[in-house]
């Protein structure tokens, strides 16, 4: 398992062995007598162990379980229906019934701890198989019995045991003895101990720093064409369309409802029918940028910054062609980034209409985004283009969502390590030698991205 340290977040990324392993300890747990008789824990086993494999911790909150395992509506209260928690006791206490009942140190053990819903894989090291004493336990123990409210129905199904275990002989974890001290160093000098202690914190340190500099390594990778030019990076991001009231009209408004120190944050309200003259509208243009643009510039900067990568934040409307031309770009925005549209409307992945991404080597298939009536989006499609220095022309990354939290989304996951391992897979070898394009697909979860796919690719 090779794990880094970004950005100030911790980073775990799984080889396809570890992966392997994992997977074979987690088909021997399925088919174990604690866990093969309730279909519930198994499907929270998984559901917890892939999404820890793939690093994806926003989909292992209470509430995203809920929907995803259980079935339960997206706004439903897990403080009045408990099911998680439940079924994780209780898949706690069947794991450790498992564990308590086998003879030999497993190669990989999953366990997931009280208070987190994220799987903790420990591995074997060599120096593990020694065994232990017997131990006897049984479903009767007050320590591992599951609860009574553990065997109430949850969704479709209840939980069932077909073959009793009580009075089973059971294993604990086996333990290493401690072994006898040797008599050479029985009062004798601590430096051989503090040589030890040296070389540990030494390990550490080194193998931190190995895995740091990996996961670097992998945001290099994809970004290499921007980092390695002399130029600063522009970044581009767009504005939303808004109209404000003006001075005049909104100071009107203020004083005949006695808002007077309310300055221009306010909502003006409206009787049924009533009109507006446009004599007190203005278009705020460059005034409002979308929370999830924000965040997505902050993410690109922070990476950029990590690199120590200099770069100039600007407004598409304060860029010129020419200095596009000159200079690494990073477009954030979709339709409310007009440098986006222009700059890439003739590759093959588009953005149409209002809502609509669209293949044009393909007419007629297109991705289409159908926003909810109350603005509670639960997916969005984001467009990701990358593009080499070509002649004159410096490089170009664009992250362009239909709305905010496809961009976001978009932008998290070429500035994140393991989400950029994905892309071997999708686009080939020596993908990073070629221009592409990915459509993204962005489930949306309390106005937040918890999970990105790659549903389409193009490179050339």
């Amino acid at each position: 398992m090779n794990a880094g340290d970004i950005h100030g977040e911790e980073i775990h990324v799984f080889s396809a062995g570890d992966r392997k392993r994992v997977h074979a300890a987690l088909h021997e747990l399925m088919a174990s007598p604690p866990l093969r008789t309730t279909l519930q824990c198994q499907h929270l086993l998984q559901y917890i162990v892939n999404h820890t494999l793939t690093g994806e911790d926003a989909l292992l909150r209470e509430r995203v379980i809920g929907k995803e395992v259980f079935g339960r509506k997206p706004d439903y209260e897990p403080g009045e229906d408990p099911v998680v928690r439940i079924r994780a006791a209780d898949l706690r206490k069947r794991l450790a019934l498992y564990y308590q009942s086998i003879h030999t140190v497993p190669e990989v053990r999953i366990d997931v701890p009280s208070g987190s819903y994220r799987a903790v894989f420990t591995w074997k090291t060599e120096d593990a198989g020694v065994e232990s004493h017997p131990h006897f336990v049984s479903l009767e123990d007050p320590a591992v019995v599951p609860s009574p409210e553990s065997s109430t129905e949850v969704g479709q199904a209840s939980l069932e045991i077909s073959e009793p275990l009580t009075g089973a002989p059971v294993l604990p974890l086996p333990l290493i003895p401690a072994a006898s001290p040797d008599p050479s160093f029985r009062g004798g000098s601590r430096w051989p101990w503090i040589v030890v202690l040296v070389l540990l914190i030494a390990g550490t340190f080194t193998g931190v720093n190995w895995y740091r500099g990996r996961a670097d390594r992998m945001l290099r990778t994809f970004w290499t064409p921007v980092l390695d030019s002399s130029k600063p990076v522009l970044i581009s991001i767009g504005s939303n369309a808004v109209y404000r009231v003006s001075d005049d009209k909104a100071d009107e408004y203020s004083r005949q409802n006695h808002i007077e120190n309310s300055g221009m944050e306010f909502f003006p309200k409206f009787d049924p029918g009533q009109s507006f003259a446009s004599t007190g509208l203005y278009p705020a243009g460059d005034s409002f940028v979308a929370l999830g643009d924000v965040a997505s510039v902050a993410e690109t900067v922070s990476m950029l910054a990590h690199f120590t990568k200099t770069f100039q934040e600007r407004f598409p409307n304060d860029i010129s062609f020419a200095e596009v031309r000159n200079n690494p770009t990073v477009l954030i925005g979709g339709f409310n980034n007009p440098m986006t549209r222009e700059l890439t409307r003739n590759f093959r992945f588009v953005l149409a209409s209002r809502n609509r991404i669209e293949d044009r080597n393909q007419p007629g298939k297109a991705w289409v985004l159908h926003a909810s009536s109350d603005s509670h989006d639960t997916e969005d499609y984001a467009i990701v283009t990358r593009v080499l220095r070509h002649e004159e022309d410096e490089p170009l990354v664009s992250v362009a969502g239909m709305g905010q939290y496809g961009t976001l989304a978009a932008t998290n996951f070429v500035c994140k390590p393991e989400s950029l391992q994905q892309l071997g897979a999708n686009l080939g070898k020596d993908w990073q030698r070629h221009n592409f394009q990915i459509v993204l697909r962005i489930k949306i979860i309390d106005f937040k991205p918890v999970s990105t796919s790659i549903i389409a690719t193009h490179t050339w």
